[in-house]
């Protein structure tokens, strides 16, 4: 009995043990889906060869602002951190009454002087008048040589004051326009345009008292136009004197340069000049030993933004700024370009994919200048040429880790 359930178990065991063998396992996985690319075709694009530095942000010196003449300060008319205009912004005014006494003086006199001159030229009339009078009786006899003498004696006095009066007038008219530009200058405007600093004068009931070129009131910070300054080495600073000997650029003045700011964005200053927004307008004279570099300067326009109430005007360029400066290398011209992100290295090499009959196929490149997003490629020799590019090439644009040489993709 025991022997006859045992093989049934056998039994039972080898039927599942052969029913198990005999299935069909798990079939094959399917093929993956091809994947879906973008693509673009390289295209010739105008190029503008350049060099990029790192560069920086610097203001003019602060301007010192002092009184030009000695008074109370009556008002002071901005707050401290305001932005101000060259010529436009009161900064002070300074108590005009004693300047004003000085015009109505000088005035007064200027009329007194013309009176002088009126009076002495009238003088000068009645004293020849005599003196031809007298000379008159000499002549028939009459007169005496005494009176003639006192005659001419008295024209030429009269003459003299005469030349006193006219030089008194011209004095007394320098003493108006002194008096009146000390008047103007009780109203103390923006010397430049920039930020004011902390003032050093404060008005107070009795109004402070200021001397004249001494009383430092406020410093003004300008903020445009603002330098950018960046530091070539002694190599580059030689290529670019050996190319502009050559005539292969242009003279220091028109080397064209642009600067990109922290956020990436390029800064224009003028809109119908997105390529050159300055030019080199200083290069230092010497090399620093220290560093072994040579400092260039251009000068971008920083203009403040319209007054807006309540708003502050903020300027787009910061002194102390940290910029990518973009400088001229070269002429322009024409060059194949694609995106940069869709080159890619394997193995010290530059490639690109490209679609040939709806599969991947890889292509090394050789990358040249790169700009605006944009990298300059070699161009294919030959049709069969298995580096380089041309405008019939379809360039994979994105999804390049899924892509793989011989692969089929699927094209957006």
């Amino acid at each position: 009995m025991r022997f006859s359930r045992a093989f049934s178990i056998a039994v039972l065991g080898a039927a599942v043990v052969t029913t198990i063998g005999c299935g069909k396992g798990p079939g094959e996985p399917p093929p993956p889906e091809p994947p879906t690319v973008a693509t673009v075709r390289p295209k010739l694009t105008r190029l503008n060869p350049t060099k990029e530095f790192t560069g920086r942000l610097v203001t003019k010196d602060p301007v010192k602002v002092l009184p030009q003449v000695t008074g109370r300060v009556l008002t002071r008319e901005f707050k401290d951190g305001d932005y101000v205009e060259e010529g436009k912004t009161v900064l002070f005014r300074i108590d005009p009454v004693l300047y004003m006494a000085d015009v109505e003086k000088a005035k007064a006199d200027i009329s007194k002087a013309k009176a002088d001159i009126a009076n002495w030229t009238a003088q000068i009339e009645r004293d020849k008048a005599e003196h031809a009078r007298i000379t008159q009786q000499i002549n028939t006899g009459v007169g005496s040589k005494t009176e003639l003498d006192k005659a001419a004696a008295s024209v030429k006095v009269s003459e003299a004051q005469l030349d006193v009066s006219k030089a008194t007038k011209i004095a007394n008219e320098s003493a108006l326009t002194k008096a009146e530009e000390n008047l103007k200058y009780c109203t103390i405007y923006a010397p430049t345009t920039g930020r004011v600093s902390q003032t050093f004068v404060m008005p107070v009931a009795s109004g402070a008292l200021v001397d004249a070129y001494k009383t430092e009131l406020v410093s003004v910070y300008p903020v445009t136009p603002i330098y950018c300054l960046w530091e070539v080495d002694e190599l580059t600073s030689l290529w670019y004197t050996e190319r502009i000997r050559a005539g292969a650029i242009a003279t220091p003045e028109k080397i064209g340069v642009t600067i990109k700011l922290k956020n990436e964005k390029d800064y224009v200053s003028d809109p119908n000049d997105r390529v050159h927004n300055s030019t080199v307008n200083y290069a230092d004279v010497r090399i620093e030993r220290e560093t072994g570099t040579r400092t260039i300067r251009a000068e971008f326009a920083n203009p403040l933004p319209p007054a807006v109430p309540g708003k502050e005007r903020v300027p787009p360029l910061l002194d102390g700024s940290s910029v990518q400066v973009r400088v001229s290398a070269g002429n322009p011209r024409e060059v194949l370009a694609i995106p940069e992100s869709v080159i890619f290295s394997q193995q010290r090499k530059q490639y690109v994919y490209v679609v040939v009959e709806g599969k991947a196929q890889l292509r090394e490149v050789e990358p040249g200048e790169a700009f605006n997003g944009l990298v300059e490629v070699n161009r294919r020799a030959s049709a069969s040429a298995t580096s380089g590019l041309d405008e019939s090439d379809t360039v994979v644009a994105d999804n390049l880790l899924r892509v793989r040489p011989g692969v089929p993709v699927t094209v957006k």
